[in-house]
């Protein structure tokens, strides 16, 4: 099947029900400048980095097709055996950027748009849906335009602009987060450094019978792990009757408290909406925690060489057995 028609060689262009009108004409430059968007749209879909987005771009595209069918239609009779854009699309739009920003931090100075190449894809899209919304109203004073296109087409931009300022912010995290991995990886390079030398098993076990009567004491069952400066996994006990959901909070705490070189307690103010870190905890996959029992581990020259973490208590105390086998079992 030929893609070409020539019908168009004269300058005229078929509408969907049939008529034929000059190829300048504001009907077709408008739902041709929608056609265009969409396309942006299709790029920025290749480039969002959740699915969520991904799969919202997607619903924008097919409502675009059906708007474009709209404004190609020149009789509204016609129109009706369409799917057309409806008050639900326009309030799916709001919803999504009503749950979105209550997730973003506040804008308390001037930005630049697009700190990430998405971001930069979504505003070039929300400056064609702009373009394109200012031919639709041009010739909504020639024809008759949908309040619900309207509608739709102002929200869209605003739309873009806020998944666009989503992108860069998810991008702004995923570069924290990565700097916190650099601490200790990086240091998985420095050959001349022993990591496990800084342990002996006398110490590990001398930390657990702290960690152990610390949670009799507070009528708990907890299971303790013990990570290197590394990360490396070197220790772990538990008690009996010690949750099993308990283990591998444990290592996440441990690892969590070597990554940051911070107490796991004191993340949970930096992952609050505003603050640096917000979202870490999704962004590594959960890897990363932020509630108590994870402390880094000193020597006496109050360098940090390991991290350890308890868990299965309250985090209160979760954070006290961590606190008290730390204080009473040093290094030697």
């Amino acid at each position: 099947m030929r893609i070409y028609t020539k019908t168009g060689d004269k300058g005229t262009t078929s509408l969907f029900d049939g008529g034929r009108v000059k190829k300048y004409e504001l009907r077709v430059e408008t739902y041709g400048t929608f056609d265009e968007l969409n396309a942006h749209i299709s790029l920025c879909a290749k480039y969002v980095t959740s699915e969520e987005n991904k799969d919202f771009l997607a619903k924008i595209q097919e409502t675009l097709f059906h708007l474009c069918a709209e404004l190609a239609t020149e009789h509204i009779d016609k129109q009706a055996s369409f799917t057309r854009v409806t008050e639900s699309d326009v309030k799916l739009l709001e919803e999504a950027m009503d749950k979105c920003l209550k997730e973003l931090p506040d804008i308390k100075q001037f930005i630049l748009l697009g700190e990430c190449p998405v971001a930069s894809h979504l505003h070039v899209a929300r400056t064609v849906a702009r373009r394109a919304e200012r031919l639709l109203v041009k010739l909504n004073e020639e024809v008759v335009i949908s309040t619900e296109i309207l509608q739709y087409v102002n929200r869209l931009s605003d739309f873009l602009y806020t998944m666009a300022r989503e992108e860069d912010f998810r991008n702004e995290i995923i570069q924290l987060t990565q700097e916190i991995i650099n601490r200790y990886t990086n240091e998985v390079n420095k050959k001349d450094v022993d990591y496990f030398s800084c342990f002996s098993l006398d110490y590990f076990h001398e930390l657990a019978k702290v960690v152990e009567a610390t949670a009799k004491q507070e009528n708990a069952a907890v299971t303790m792990s013990v990570v290197n400066k590394a990360g490396h996994h070197l220790f772990h006990y538990q008690m009996e009757g010690a949750l099993l959901v308990s283990i591998d909070m444990a290592k996440k705490k441990a690892f969590t408290a070597i990554a940051t070189q911070l107490p796991t307690h004191h993340l949970s103010e930096l992952v609050q909406p505003n603050a640096p870190w917000y979202q870490l905890e999704t962004l590594t996959n959960g890897e990363i925690v932020t509630f108590g029992g994870g402390l880094p581990i000193y020597n006496d020259a109050g360098d940090i060489i390991g991290g350890l973490g308890v868990s299965g208590a309250t985090i209160e105390q979760d954070i006290a057995i961590a606190e008290v086998a730390l204080s009473k079992v040093k290094m030697r």
